[in-house]
């Protein structure tokens, strides 16, 4: 395992994931909106611990970093089809299944499920891509 470029991709991925949320999450509010502090199940916005939620993009990519490490040699093309191809296997793996407990399991709003989707399908070809470029360059 390479640290540095899992360092790097975790950090510089974790930097977009979390763009790309906030992004999406406007977007969302204003075709579909919901409040996420309203769902059931969620703390309440003064409870500290909802701050690490903004945390979860960086968890995220850097464990897909870690991911990508292991597998980019299975991984063929230039860059930009290696990353896309590493997000389409991030959304099938990850995204599909947890939208489709969510929305099977709880009666959320539909932007909800609108953001989780949007978020998989842009976020993860972009870590996927950033991975690529990383792992070429450094």
């Amino acid at each position: 395992m390479n640290a540095k470029k899992i360092l790097a991709g975790g950090f510089i991925g974790g930097i977009a994931l979390l763009i790309v949320n906030f992004v999406i999450s406007a977007f969302i509010m204003i075709v579909a909106p919901y409040d996420a502090l309203t769902l059931g199940g969620m703390r309440p916005a003064e409870d500290p611990l909802v701050l690490f939620f903004f945390a979860y993009p960086f968890v995220l990519s850097f464990a897909a970093a870690i991911i990508f490490d292991l597998v980019k040699d299975a991984l063929h093309g230039p860059p930009g089809s290696k990353g896309a191809v590493f997000g389409a296997a991030l959304f099938l793996i990850y995204t599909v299944p947890s939208v489709f407990i969510t929305f099977t399991s709880m009666d959320y709003p539909a932007g909800f499920y609108f953001e989780n989707l949007l978020f998989g399908a842009v976020g993860f070809p972009l870590i996927g891509a950033i991975y690529a470029l990383i792992w070429e360059q450094l």
